[in-house]
């Protein structure tokens, strides 16, 4: 089951982008960010982990003082324990937690812009019953124009030096120019959160999986995939385009719950 959400500013369409690549886990959906509010402290002492976090670690961004762009990240246990999770984070004014019932034994991550130390890494805990586990959650600080940059590059055919080139959203909208092959392809935080920022580049730069990554070839073959995807991006473009990635709503790939892509089939997640 996965939620439809509603439609956002041009800036936040929804886009779809690199061929079913994720980390494999455990299957979920994600919502958005409403929800009831579960009970979290800075206490995340879990000294014999048993639990496994998805994603371990995980990434996200943050623009200090702004809260026009949101950057939300779900995480979930792995495999779920059957039982209530409670979750906690070591600092409360950089990430607020939010339990959703459509993420099971899960919460919903949201970086805060007023966080009183920017950028500096979160413990997230889970806790459920006796047992525990941590994941560190890695923070990116960025800035509107950077994002502003990374929007530009996904949307727009125009170049820096006034020459036409191809947008993202040529192959991964709804509207694409290349039909609906890769229309259903998500690279939202739900898919993309265990990658750092230099793997994500290595992907979209390099067609390259980075170790651990998953691909999904019923779409298209790797082989294929990697002679194509070869995108060229300036200096502040690389920063920009995974700080726009970071800020898109988290959604399960194709409407299926593939929180990851294990446990998902055929061309919406893979075999």
């Amino acid at each position: 089951m996965s939620r439809t959400y509603p439609a956002d500013l041009r800036r936040r369409r929804q886009l779809h982008l690199l061929a079913g690549l994720v980390i494999a886990a455990a299957a979920c959906s994600c919502s958005s960010s409403k929800g009831t509010t579960p009970p979290t402290s800075t206490s995340t002492a879990c000294t014999s982990p048993t639990l496994s976090l998805v994603f371990s670690p995980m990434y996200s961004a943050v623009i200090p003082g702004d809260e026009t762009h949101n950057f939300q990240l779900p995480v979930i246990v792995s495999p779920p324990t059957g039982k209530p999770v409670e979750w906690k984070v070591s600092d409360p004014t950089a990430v607020s937690v939010q339990a959703d019932p459509l993420l099971t034994e899960g919460a919903l991550l949201t970086m805060l812009s007023t966080a009183k130390t920017p950028g500096a890494p979160v413990t997230v805990t889970a806790t459920s019953g006796t047992e525990c586990g941590t994941a560190t959650l890695n923070i990116t600080v960025a800035t509107d124009d950077e994002w502003n940059a990374g929007e530009a590059r996904y949307n727009d055919r125009v170049s820096t030096d006034g020459g036409a080139r191809a947008a993202c959203t040529d192959c991964h909208a709804p509207h694409a120019d290349a039909g609906q092959t890769f229309n259903d392809i998500a690279h939202t935080p739900q898919q993309a959160g265990g990658f750092s920022d230099s793997q994500l580049l290595d992907i979209i730069q390099n067609g390259a999986i980075p170790d651990g990554g998953y691909f999904d070839t019923t779409i298209v073959s790797y082989k294929a995939w990697q002679a194509f995807h070869q995108w060229n991006l300036t200096p502040t473009e690389q920063v920009g385009i995974v700080v726009y990635l970071r800020s898109l709503l988290p959604t399960a790939q194709g409407g299926t719950a593939n929180f990851g892509g294990k446990g998902a089939t055929g061309a919406d997640g893979g075999p």
